[in-house]
């Protein structure tokens, strides 16, 4: 008789394989803090916390980050052709977009993506919404995604939901040892300081064992990161974005996960963080009256737009 994996199991098993370089010392730090993994009951909202004793998330929570990955994951098709035209040419990003005149259907379509993921937030289960016919429901097969593309989409949210957990287990590690930073926003913006370290503090040793390219791995990381960020932005209630008690600027925390990387000028990672932003931006009806000679320099520039 097979006995099916816990979900606290489950979870170790997903952290270890986002940061396999670090699995021997996850699964050390599991038996160290012997939290519990806690699946709550679906209901309106997002649910996702931890104290010293626990990690908690409903089903719906991660159907959210699926979705919403899934959905986000087509923003470079939406807004790459404006960014090539404005950092090749040094036109302004606004006029760039209004120069692509294929954008319009494009852009329609990927707002109605996102809304409808972000609708998932307010009913009581994922059952409640109409899940979009070409994006496949969760599933922790990726061999039997027969897409390309949704198997790149499914890498991007495995990874923005490890750093998601590894954010929540921090909180369990700050709570259990009692050592937390003094204020709840400082401890936050210190759990996804953590958490981004954690999952790239490691990469070069783990990438010449394995034969892999330091920095197609370390794309990779960040993507999944920049994924988290959208994801938790859209998380984020509206009249909390600019912080308040609990939580810091929502654009201070974009910046700690998406800021600083020291990758090359033609990584992957540039432009689709640039066209996730630029769809953030283009949804809170922000001017972007940019000029940027490149897709690094344009991401720098619409995280400083965006506090």
């Amino acid at each position: 008789m097979t006995t099916e994996p816990s979900d606290r199991t489950i979870i170790l098993h997903l952290l270890r394989g986002a940061v396999p370089e670090r699995a021997d010392e996850i699964s050390g730090l599991w038996s160290r803090y012997g939290h519990a993994v806690e699946v709550a009951p679906s209901g309106k909202g997002v649910t996702m916390n931890a104290d010293a004793s626990r990690i908690r998330f409903d089903t719906k929570t991660i159907d959210f980050f699926w979705l919403l990955g899934f959905s986000a994951w087509r923003a470079i098709e939406v807004y790459s052709p404006a960014l090539v035209l404005a950092t090749v040419t040094g036109m302004p990003l606004d006029q760039a977009l209004n120069v692509d005149t294929e954008r319009g259907q494009y852009e329609f379509d990927y707002r109605q993506r996102v809304a409808n993921a972000q609708s998932l937030i307010a009913v009581e289960q994922t059952a409640d919404i109409s899940w979009p016919a070409d994006i496949p429901e969760p599933t922790p097969d990726r061999d039997g995604l027969a897409d390309n593309q949704h198997k790149a989409a499914f890498d991007l949210v495995a990874l923005a939901l490890a750093f998601a957990l590894l954010h929540e287990f921090r909180h369990v590690m700050y709570c259990a040892d009692n050592d937390a930073p003094s204020t709840l926003p400082e401890e936050e913006i210190a759990c996804d300081t953590w958490a981004r370290e954690y999952m790239t503090s490691g990469l070069a040793a783990y990438a010449r064992e394995h034969g892999h390219h330091y920095a197609q791995v370390h794309q990779k990381r960040a993507m999944g990161m920049a994924l988290a960020a959208v994801i938790i932005h859209a998380m984020t209630p509206t009249h909390a974005h600019w912080g308040n008690r609990q939580y810091p600027p929502i654009a201070e925390r974009l910046t700690a996960m998406i800021s600083g990387y020291s990758l090359p000028a033609g990584s992957s990672f540039w432009p689709l963080t640039a066209c996730l932003l630029i769809a953030l931006m283009r949804q809170e009806n922000r001017p972007l009256d940019i000029v940027a000679n490149s897709n690094q320099e344009m991401v720098e520039i619409l995280l400083d737009r965006l506090r």
